[in-house]
């Protein structure tokens, strides 16, 4: 997939305590799914069923909310059954927002550190966060969301490094809205934070060029300067991240897709994989098995020798007719359409590919069938003078990249390898118009997407 610990990381954690594991939502493999690890602190032994009960109530809120809700075939979430010795969240009282104590002060033995009065008096997060990545790599270590909740039914909770959250009766919509901070990295809307151009929140007022210039007009998307600072700008006045209970606005939602996106590959598995000798006499078919959107929204599309195919199907058979003597390549190619997203050509800012390798033989045999699965980004697509290539695999040194004009003719351009795994190509002497991008290395063709020079 994605993010692994390093294995520094590992054995620096190789002695923290394991803990039992609650499967909350299984939708397929770790290795290709966003992994969501929640976390109890202050609950004792004899509390953790209403810990896993309280995680499970979180998680089914989470995927009621849109773009969860179309992703959930994206995700697995489990609960870590942290004990701690005594009950509860600490509370100093030492917040300077409220007249202390709202709550008696306390200083539970918890096992994480939680605690009141981080700032305010609501936001509930601690001092011993190495705590919290000792936990996740002792115990699910491929995680890529993490919150814990905090076992009080006091109104709290904070997004940071991590996200925390209170048992309050509000602690679901705070769990959407932390996760929207440490999983999408989106800005409050609520108030002025000064933390930089975010997704939702930028410098930028004009239209033309603002990030969000997309959505403009649609689902009351605008530009909507801030209160306390308004030389920066938010993209609605509803939305999950300005107040609790809402929805997210559609800028937010098309930033938590695009999140997902590159975690996770819309491919889970293929047939045929590796194989030889198959008899070049019968039909060939090809499966490719996906993780689906709700409603699916996946476009696909093959190539037999560069030439397209009709079918959208992620099956197809291809008859020994259709194969010449020799070297054949197919090539399987997928990007999501959702509505949701309006990223300028996005179905070459994400899309993967499976590429077969066929060798028939003139004694009519298949043999050497060779299968590889890629993913592959080009952006800014449309371009003016340049752009790149970004594989999530890195390139051979053999790798070649070409164009071809609407009438099939060869537009050689410069390239160079920027790292192992990008490709920066130079277009600015071109024409403008729309080009057929062939990348070739030592697996033959890798890729071929339209791309537009502006």
């Amino acid at each position: 997939m994605k993010k692994n610990l390093l294995f520094l990381l590992l054995s620096t954690f190789c002695f923290s305590q394991t803990f039992p594991t609650v499967s909350l939502l299984n939708s397929g493999p770790n290795s290709n799914r966003v992994n969501i690890a929640v976390l109890g602190d202050g609950f004792t032994s004899a509390q953790q069923n209403n810990f896993v009960s309280s995680a499970q109530s979180t998680i089914n809120y989470l995927f009621t909310k849109s773009p969860y809700t179309e992703y959930k075939n994206y995700f697995n979430a489990y609960a870590i059954k942290v004990v701690s010795t005594e009950t509860g969240v600490k509370h100093p009282g030492t917040a300077t927002d409220v007249t202390e104590p709202v709550i008696p002060v306390s200083n539970p033995n918890n096992y994480l550190g939680s605690s009141f009065d981080f700032g305010v008096h609501r936001c509930i997060y601690s001092n011993s966060t190495n705590k919290v990545a000792q936990v996740l790599a002792a115990n699910v270590p491929d995680y890529d969301i993490t919150y814990v909740l905090g076992n009080s039914t006091e109104y709290g909770g904070c997004g940071g490094t991590y996200a925390f959250a209170s048992l309050n009766g509000s602690s679901n919509e705070i769990v959407v809205h932390e996760l929207g901070h440490s999983f999408g990295k989106l800005a409050d809307e609520y108030w002025f934070a000064g933390t930089g151009e975010s997704p939702n929140k930028t410098q930028t007022s004009n239209t033309a060029t603002i990030k969000w210039k997309n959505w403009l007009g649609l689902n009351s998307v605008g530009v909507y300067p801030y209160t306390e600072s308004p030389s920066w700008y938010r993209p609605h006045q509803n939305c999950e991240m300005r107040y609790l209970d809402r929805q997210f606005c559609s800028v937010c939602k098309e930033a938590i897709i695009e999140r997902i996106h590159s975690l996770v590959s819309p491919i889970d598995s293929y047939t045929p994989a590796n194989s030889s000798n198959l008899n070049g006499n019968a039909a060939v078919t090809f499966t490719v098995n996906e993780v689906l959107p709700i409603p699916n929204t996946l476009v696909n599309s093959w190539k037999l020798n560069g030439t397209t195919l009709s079918s959208t199907s992620n099956t197809l058979t291809v008859s020994p007719s259709q194969l010449t003597t020799g070297l054949n390549t197919l090539i399987f190619s997928v990007t999501d359409n959702s509505p949701l997203i309006k990223v300028n050509s996005h179905s070459t800012v994400h899309f993967a590919t499976v590429t077969w390798k066929l060798n028939k033989t003139s004694t009519l045999k298949i043999s050497n069938i060779s299968a590889a699965e890629r993913r592959f980004g080009i952006y800014p697509n449309p371009a003016e003078n340049e752009f790149y290539i970004k594989g999530k695999q890195d390139f051979s040194k053999n790798v070649k990249v070409v164009l071809y004009d609407g009438a099939g003719r060869l537009i050689p351009v410069k390239y160079e390898m920027e790292n192992v795994s990008t490709i920066r190509v130079n277009i600015t002497t071109i024409p403008t118009g729309t080009y057929t991008l062939s990348v070739t290395d030592d697996e033959g063709i890798v890729i071929s997407q339209k791309v537009i020079k502006e």
